[in-house]
């Protein structure tokens, strides 16, 4: 069922809405898992998994997948910074503010805030939560889960998605306005799934990760299913003191060697600088260690102590014991 839940009035145009759709099996459901995609306008890959995702509850709760049954809530956000989404930008002009560091937001504050405020409050009564995102700007993730709370049950969630790498977030002050942090706050087990890079709509990886929400749904128990579901997964789980940022020490031009979601070794190549004008190349990156290059810049203008690649090292193997 779709659902407005704010309504702002626009001086210009037409009115600034944001909806939900949700589903749900009883009048007081014992699990509510919110799915919040679209908080950059860039970020397109999130968008489509939520399409896809809102057509399939759809048909389980008319019964046309028979194999399917709702048994607690399920609500998604498609899109939740909606001018940025309609203008093809990371964030809305009219007030430039970063919708994921505008949190708790502010139901008299700017736009953005506003939205923050309502999403909060909205999600409130969540038992799980997930974030669909990309890449930041000007670089590309690997398809990989992340969590700034990495108990049990929030690394068995990750574990259902099927996905093979699962990163812990370093907790920061920056981090203290984002949704994720909020929820943690209210003791709601959620996660960031990042997924490609920004501007792009790419729906192979998408395809592959739809499976895998299909699944965590179960394990959470918001959904239940007749067929065999699988949370066995091995999963690389990577602390939070495993980042480490491959930063350029001049300004040229990038090009990478390597893709993004590439296990490296020590001494690995993964690009070179080279200067705009003469073409001469300025310095070479190496992985400076073994690990998994799970960010990479795509963008290849590179400015001075700029990030090049971000790989996850000091590698746990598997999910168990923990």
């Amino acid at each position: 069922m779709k659902e407005t839940i704010l309504s702002i009035p626009s001086p210009l145009g037409p009115t600034v809405t944001l909806c939900k759709n949700s589903w749900q099996a009883s009048a007081t459901p014992d699990v509510t898992l919110s799915i919040v995609s679209g908080m950059h306008g860039d970020q397109l890959n999130g968008l489509y998994l939520n399409s896809r995702l809102t057509r399939f509850l759809n048909d389980v709760a008319e019964g046309r997948e028979t194999d399917f049954k709702l048994k607690g809530k399920i609500q998604v956000f498609p899109v939740v910074n909606l001018h940025a989404v309609q203008s093809g930008t990371r964030l809305w002009s009219f007030d430039d503010l970063d919708l994921d560091l505008a949190f708790p937001g502010n139901e008299k504050g700017e736009v953005a805030e506003q939205i923050a405020q309502c999403i909060l409050t909205h999600t409130a009564d969540s038992t799980h939560g997930v974030i669909l995102g990309t890449g930041d700007h000007l670089y590309e993730d690997a398809p990989h889960a992340k969590m700034l709370h990495a108990d049990r049950t929030t690394r068995k969630m990750a574990q259902s998605l099927g996905l093979d790498i699962v990163r812990e977030l370093a907790e920061s002050s920056t981090a203290k306005l984002n949704l994720l942090h909020h929820w943690g706050e209210s003791s709601i087990s959620s996660l960031m799934v990042s997924v490609g890079k920004p501007q792009t709509l790419d729906r192979t990886l998408c395809d592959s990760l739809f499976d895998g929400l299909v699944n965590l749904m179960v394990h959470t128990e918001a959904l239940s299913t007749s067929a065999n579901k699988n949370d066995k997964t091995d999963v690389h789980f990577f602390r939070a003191n495993g980042n480490y940022c491959v930063l350029s020490t001049q300004a040229g031009l990038f090009t990478s060697e390597v893709k993004a979601g590439s296990f490296l070794k020590e001494g690995d190549k993964l690009g070179e600088l080279r200067d705009i004008y003469s073409g001469n190349t300025l310095e070479e990156y190496v992985a400076p260690q073994d690990g998994y290059l799970v960010t990479l810049r795509h963008h290849p203008v590179l400015y001075e102590k700029e990030p090049v690649a971000i790989l996850l090292t000091e590698k746990k193997s598997g999910f168990w014991p923990f």
